[in-house]
C-alpha cells in the first residue's frame, strides 16, 4: 500500500513553482499526485488528506487521475477537509474519515467586476459551477438526493464525519477518535494563500537568472574539457 500526500491548499502547477520559491511547504498542486501515482504502479493507494480547498478546477484534475488509476484508491480526511479537496476525494474508491476531521462542502466562490450584466453573468456561472460539483457529489454511491445536497453546500458551514457520512459523501469513519481542533486554526482555514503578479514575476527572475547560471557552467563545462584535449595533444 502506498500513502499519497495532499497537504494544504489546492494551486495549479505554475502556481505551485512559484509559491514553493517563496517557501510556502504546504501545497499540492496536479503534478504532484500524478508523480505518485506514477511511482505507485498500479499499487493500492491511499490519498491522505488534509487540505482547507483551493482551485475548483484542480480539484477536479486529481478526481479524474485518481479515478483513472488501475490500483485501488482510498481516501483517508486526517484534519481538513474541505472544498475543493473534497472533490479530489471523490475520484477514490473509497472515502475514509477520521473522527476529528472538520469538512466542508459549500458553493463555489468567485469575483467580478462591471455592471449589473456583468454580475449577472458572473451569478450564473458560480450557479453553473454548483450544479458541477452536485454532479460530482452525486455520482457517489449512496450520495443523498440533490436538493439535500444543494442545502448543505448552500450553508457552507463545517460539518462532522458522521454528518457527512449521513449525506452519502464519506463511506467509513475509522481511527478512536481524535483531539478537539485548535479554535485559531480552525479560523485560519478560510484564508486563501495571496499570489501576486509581483511575486510571479519575481520568480520568473529568478528562472531566467537559474538558467543563465546553468548555461555559462556549461559553457565552461565544454571550454574546460577543450583546454585538456589540447593539453594531451
Amino acid at each position: 500500500m502506498v500513502d499519497i500526500q495532499l497537504r494544504g491548499e489546492l494551486w495549479d502547477n505554475d502556481s505551485a513553482d512559484v509559491l514553493r520559491w517563496w517557501g510556502w511547504r504546504d501545497i499540492t498542486a496536479p503534478m504532484d499526485i500524478q508523480a505518485a501515482l506514477d511511482a505507485a504502479g498500479g499499487d493500492e493507494v491511499t490519498l491522505l488528506i488534509n487540505s482547507p480547498g483551493g482551485s475548483m478546477a484542480v480539484g477536479s484534475e486529481i478526481r479524474s487521475m485518481l479515478r483513472r488509476y488501475q490500483g485501488k484508491t482510498t481516501a483517508l480526511f486526517q484534519g481538513y477537509g474541505a472544498s475543493a479537496a473534497t472533490l479530489a476525494a471523490a475520484g477514490c474508491q473509497v472515502i475514509q474519515s477520521e473522527p476529528g476531521a472538520l469538512l466542508c462542502y459549500h458553493n463555489p466562490l468567485g469575483q467580478a467586476d462591471g455592471d449589473y450584466r456583468e454580475m449577472r453573468r458572473s451569478a450564473q456561472g458560480l450557479e453553473n459551477a454548483r450544479d458541477c460539483v452536485l454532479e460530482i457529489y452525486l455520482a457517489r454511491p449512496g450520495a443523498a438526493d440533490r436538493e439535500a445536497l444543494a442545502e448543505l453546500m448552500a450553508q457552507d458551514t463545517w460539518i462532522t464525519p458522521t454528518q457527512a457520512k449521513g449525506y452519502g459523501l464519506i463511506d467509513e469513519i475509522v481511527g478512536s477518535g481524535g483531539e478537539n481542533a485548535d479554535p485559531a486554526a480552525f479560523v485560519a482555514a478560510g484564508r486563501r494563500i495571496r499570489l501576486t503578479a509581483a511575486m510571479r514575476e519575481r520568480y520568473q527572475v529568478h528562472v531566467a537568472e537559474e538558467r543563465a547560471l546553468a548555461a555559462k557552467m556549461e559553457e565552461a563545462k565544454r571550454t574546460l574539457a577543450k583546454l585538456r584535449a589540447l593539453a594531451q595533444y
